[in-house]
């Protein structure tokens, strides 16, 4: 247990530590910013205090004051000198601290929420993995009915299926960092299609009632791969995050020169200030707390419909829930009306 805390808060230690070294540091500059200016004031007015003695003392009063009003002008002058150097200097400064705190928070951020994805990806790894040995298990060691075994052998091909998309999103993710994941777009019936996926994604969810809403004959050029993750992780929340008997709509229709793709359910909904940030990569609403999922659904959908040119935005559904609509643009090459 005690090397499970050192590797958890070891990072967060030594960051706290950078930055307070780094503080110190500016804090330091400062200081012997101040600490100079005030020397280059004094010098300069020491200076002058010595010049103006000297041309009272070897000068005519009329020259003396004409001179005086010159050395005046330029003690001025440096005074504004220092002033303009030392503003210049502390607006560098203060920039670069804003930009060295962002980045700070921005990389803590990214940790928090890659810690929030380890914990999240190996508890979904382990349950699946424990209920495939138990199936496997009790097949080996019970004498059971065709039966039973069938519902075993059933549960276990479940648990498999179940391990698979987790892997596949895991690797998809990977594969669009590193710029590893091409589109290969082809010219479908974006309506006949989605009436064949939603029975193939629905038979792991045989308890849920799913109503299309799908106007006929729509047309696009598109990545069958990448319909099909989107549909599959946009059901796959909707089914997660709302009850059983709640029903969830998937809705197909042209929206004036755009074709517009929704999935509505009637479960927690979504905070407006947590709209945009359910896209991130590794991002779990506050209000998922407790259930399952790895961060990565929404990251994934968010990424396919841009590589297609569209947008995804988040809304809300009455009484509640949310509404997921995409747009997809269409010119008169790529659509058949």
């Amino acid at each position: 247990m005690d090397s499970e805390l050192d590797v958890m808060y070891k990072p967060k230690k030594k960051k706290s530590a950078a930055l307070l070294t780094f503080y110190v540091l500016v804090i330091y500059v400062a200081i012997q910013f101040f600490w100079w200016s005030y020397l280059m004031v004094d010098q300069s007015h020491e200076i002058y205090t010595r010049k103006m003695e000297l041309i009272s003392a070897y000068s005519e009063p009329a020259q003396s004051k004409a001179r005086q009003e010159i050395l005046r002008k330029e003690m001025v002058s440096k005074w504004y000198m220092i002033a303009g150097e030392g503003s210049v200097f502390l607006g560098i400064l203060s920039l670069g601290v804003l930009m060295v705190r962002r980045s700070f928070r921005k990389e803590s951020e990214l940790v928090a929420k890659q810690s929030t994805f380890l914990h999240s990806i190996t508890h979904e790894f382990k349950s699946p993995v424990a209920s495939l040995r138990l199936q496997l298990e009790t097949l080996q060691k019970r004498a059971l009915t065709s039966e039973q075994q069938e519902k075993a052998l059933a549960n276990a091909i479940d648990d498999t299926e179940r391990l698979d998309i987790l892997i596949e999103k895991t690797l998809m993710a990977a594969r669009i960092d590193n710029g590893e994941l091409p589109m290969h777009v082809e010219f479908m019936n974006l309506s006949e299609k989605l009436k064949e996926l939603i029975p193939q994604i629905c038979r792991s969810y045989p308890r849920r009632n799913v109503v299309t809403n799908i106007q006929n004959d729509v047309f696009l050029h598109i990545d069958p791969w990448a319909l099909n993750s989107i549909l599959s992780n946009l059901l796959e929340n909707a089914f997660l995050y709302s009850s059983a008997d709640k029903t969830v709509v998937v809705g197909l229709k042209w929206e004036g020169n755009m074709i517009q793709l929704s999935v509505r359910d009637q479960g927690l909904g979504i905070p407006d200030k947590e709209k945009k940030m359910v896209f991130e990569k590794f991002y779990r609403a506050d209000a998922t707390a407790g259930y399952k999922g790895t961060g990565l659904g929404l990251f994934l959908v968010d990424y396919f419909v841009k590589a297609h040119d569209g947008t995804i935005v988040v809304n809300d559904n009455s009484p509640s829930g949310s509404i997921f609509e995409i747009s997809f643009p269409t010119t008169k090459t790529n659509v058949h009306r």
